[in-house]
């Protein structure tokens, strides 16, 4: 990533001023944004954001005995790539260093802001608090949860849809909010829950570019986040669920932004300007979990997919977001004809259960009717 920053950067302009580190309160932020000298080389101010920001997260305490040292999994395939170039609808072919230092200006002063621009920047969804709150006490009950979505029509028609499926396939519609809990169980109306609330997030209206890419990012997400919670394994399932929808929110405002700055229906753009975009992404992931009062250890996990001159030492949840992500991409792209699920060359390094989990995605269902809180495979 580093590298890939410098050669930008090169390409740009002279070795520019630092910029300052973040402080903890709005008040700094703002300050330190307006510190910023005029022109920034956005490409170093993208690198600086993203470290200015890794320094905010406790990590988690494991003893010795406890430890173990996780290695990302490297796809043969640049999948990373591939899935940013089908976003945009087009390869990067050239670059246009005006459009891409304008863009990527525009995300560092987001990244130095106090995230409170509610046209880029979404609200925490009114349920993820209760969600948040079912997590850390498992002794809130599925009433207490429905008490809390009782008057929300969309998520009531979700649990109603939701039980009357093919999945369940019941003698008679249940048109019962009460009955549609029974029949999905804790866990399974946890999981439901959070799918819709996050919904709105990645279908937010807007320009060009994020009604392209929106609906990708929402496929890729829903199927990062059962990646997630099939492969947890001692994990908590819920915990990983969400973490995996966590992962791309960023995204989906680096794309609105990106409507906002750029008029250009299509611009060229360097390898090395998508992988600048796509790491203060992941920074505003995370810096927005941290926002909604996220878990520690689910703002450490993503706080790692951000990048950096070196690998970060991967935590379990951090580690199982990585190659979830990877593999939730390789899926979209084989479903919309970009790749071929036949290559090989996707599946080499992967272990026999994530390679099941790949090939099996499609047909993968979030929800069982014993409320387990295991994913099913279905034939």
């Amino acid at each position: 990533m580093r590298k890939a920053l410098n050669n930008l950067l090169k390409r740009w302009f002279t070795q520019p001023e630092a910029a300052p580190t973040h402080g903890d309160n709005n008040a700094d932020l703002k300050a330190e944004a307006e510190a910023i000298p005029k022109p920034l080389p956005a490409a170093e101010a993208a690198q600086t954001a993203v470290a200015a920001t890794a320094v905010s997260v406790p990590e988690t305490k494991l003893l010795a005995a406890e430890q173990e040292i996780f290695v990302a999994w490297k796809p043969r395939v640049a999948i990373d790539a591939m899935f940013f170039d089908w976003l945009m609808g087009h390869p990067g072919e050239g670059s246009s260093m005006e459009t891409e230092q304008k863009i990527l200006q525009a995300l560092y002063a987001l990244l130095a802001s106090d995230l409170n621009d509610a046209v880029v920047v979404p609200r925490v969804p009114t349920v993820i608090p209760q969600l948040l709150n079912s997590l850390r006490n498992k002794s809130v009950s599925a009433g207490e949860l429905a008490q809390h979505i009782v008057k929300d029509v969309v998520l009531v028609g979700e649990l109603i849809n939701a039980v009357n499926s093919s999945l369940y396939n019941p003698a008679d519609r249940i048109n019962s909010l009460d009955k549609a809990i029974m029949i999905l169980g804790e866990d399974g109306l946890r999981l439901l829950i959070a799918k819709v609330a996050f919904r709105p997030i990645i279908n937010m209206n807007s320009g060009q570019y994020t009604r392209r890419a929106a609906p990708h990012i929402w496929n890729q997400s829903e199927k990062c986040a059962i990646v997630c919670h099939h492969l947890a394994g001692n994990q908590d399932p819920f915990q990983a669920f969400l973490t995996g929808l966590m992962k791309n929110v960023g995204l989906i405002i680096a794309f609105r932004l990106l409507d906002q700055v750029c008029e250009e229906p299509r611009f060229k753009y360097s390898r090395s300007f998508a992988l600048a975009f796509t790491s203060v992404a992941a920074t505003l992931s995370y810096r927005i979990a941290q926002r909604w009062g996220f878990p520690p250890e689910v703002v450490q996990a993503l706080q790692q997919q951000a990048g950096g001159s070196k690998a970060p030492n991967w935590t379990p949840l951090g580690h199982l977001l990585h190659t979830a992500d990877l593999l939730a991409k390789m899926r979209v792209l084989v479903n919309n004809n970009q790749l071929k699920s036949n290559d090989e060359n996707l599946r080499i390094g992967l272990d026999q259960q994530a390679v099941a989990c790949f090939d099996s995605l499609n047909d993968i269902n979030l929800y069982e009717q014993a409320g387990t809180g295991k994913t099913q495979l279905t034939s």
